[in-house]
């Protein structure tokens, strides 16, 4: 499938940069008072030669039964984060590359908070040991809870090809019955990366990253099937804040007392922070960001995510409060992309 096979949103459809305060949005748009559950990380990298014994990043919770189960992107190789050198050791075979490999592992928790590997094994990778499975997203109902169809779950996720150093990013889909075993996975759009994914309704609704120039933006598709996509002509939100200086990323959706919440990343002053900003919809096109962005910002005095703080998780917990799970990533030179995964917790507005 190629990027002329997808239709495109009228441009009238999507508004960019931020709209008029909307009275029903001012709660939203107060102070957030974002409180980390722990000076350690929730997970840290996988043990010696292990699959994620280097880099773990983009954590993608869910709520199954009484656990919450983080998928994540785990690899070795390229210990050198900062340079992508995308030359074989092996002419021959490309495989072979120093470049990173991710593969999808899975933890699990009672609480939220603390997480144990299911299995030191990865439950998916794409198969071919070239394409990375990066940014992969469960199909979601608005509030965030799992959306199986058929009783299945289905997964999408961007894949990247390192080793041949192209560095193009596909979005891709799978499905599986219990969580652990993914059926092959098949094509869905190019340049597209950090999907999120929900059923509204019969309609499918995606938020994602798109990458087919720089600055990445924020852009957002339609479908009735969930794989043939109608794309906006134009980005669903656009860096026009102060904070943001580079590349707009992960943004992440969930739906809550009528309005979509949206947290999504940005490089925040430099090249060398990340911060996470708050934006409001009342229809998932238009958006209000949040005037003290980032609401979200690197904790200095944690080794492990003193500069960045990104590829994340929001959920709206059965209390009304929301958690978010996150990777971190210290100060340059890196020898990991990124290396810890932290959660924080917010009362919600008004409290």
């Amino acid at each position: 499938m190629t990027r002329r096979d997808f239709a495109l949103l009228p441009a009238a459809s999507i508004v960019t940069g931020p709209s008029a305060v909307d009275d029903s949005f001012a709660r939203w748009l107060k102070p957030h008072d974002w409180k980390r559950d722990s000076d350690t990380p929730a997970l840290s990298l996988g043990e010696k030669y292990n699959f994620d014994d280097q880099h773990i990043f983009a954590p993608h919770v869910v709520r199954m039964g009484d656990e919450f189960w983080m998928y994540y992107c785990g690899s070795q190789r390229c210990v050198d984060a900062g340079t992508y050198k995308g030359v074989a050791r092996d002419p021959a075979n490309p495989a072979s590359s120093d470049q990173r490999l991710f593969k999808l592992g899975l933890a699990k928790s009672k609480d939220g908070v603390r997480f144990t590997r299911h299995s030191s094994e990865p439950v998916f990778s794409f198969g071919d040991d070239i394409h990375s499975v990066v940014t992969a997203a469960i199909l979601k109902n608005p509030d965030g809870s799992v959306h199986r169809e058929g009783g299945k779950l289905r997964m999408y996720f961007a894949a990247v090809d390192f080793p041949r150093g192209t560095y193009k990013h596909d979005l891709y889909e799978t499905t599986s019955a219990d969580g652990l075993r993914w059926a092959k996975p098949t094509h869905v759009m190019e340049n597209a990366y950090a999907p999120c994914v929900i059923k509204d309704g019969r309609k499918y609704r995606m938020w994602y990253t798109w990458i087919d120039r720089h600055p990445w933006h924020t852009n957002h598709a339609e479908s009735d099937d969930g794989t043939h996509w109608r794309i906006s002509e134009k980005p669903c939100i656009v860096m026009d804040q102060k904070w943001e200086v580079k590349d707009q990323v992960y943004p992440m959706v969930i739906k809550s007392d009528g309005l979509w919440l949206m947290m999504y990343g940005c490089y925040w002053a430099d090249d060398k922070h990340t911060a996470l900003g708050f934006a409001v919809s009342k229809d998932g096109l238009t958006w209000t960001k949040h005037p003290d962005n980032p609401v979200f910002r690197p904790e200095p005095k944690h080794d492990w995510e003193s500069n960045f703080t990104t590829s994340h998780t929001l959920l709206r917990l059965t209390d009304g409060s929301f958690r978010l799970w996150y990777a971190g990533r210290r100060q340059p030179p890196w020898s990991n992309l990124y290396f810890a995964m932290g959660t924080a917790r917010w009362a919600g507005p008004g409290k």
